[in-house]
């Protein structure tokens, strides 16, 4: 059982990887634990947009269920 967090921009610098593989659970739970493992992430998320399976994700108690890829998206060519 897995969920794919994938990481672009500052995101993906913040972190220093693509992507990340966690067990599922809540997206906020999800990025909890991404900036555990990345602090620096932390800096990012706030400016970030998030997709679910490629929709826009406003409820951070989301379940993310088995084979979902949550994407953290921060703002592309200034804005």
């Amino acid at each position: 059982m897995a969920v794919t967090l994938r990481f672009y921009a500052a995101a993906r610098k913040a972190t220093g990887t693509s992507e990340m593989t966690l067990e599922p659970s809540v997206a906020l739970h999800l990025l909890d634990q991404a900036v555990a493992a990345h602090p620096k992430l932390l800096g990012v998320l706030g400016q970030c947009s998030f997709l679910l399976n490629e929709v826009a994700l406003h409820d951070f108690d989301t379940q993310v269920p088995d084979g979902s890829t949550l994407d953290v998206l921060p703002p592309f060519a200034g804005g």
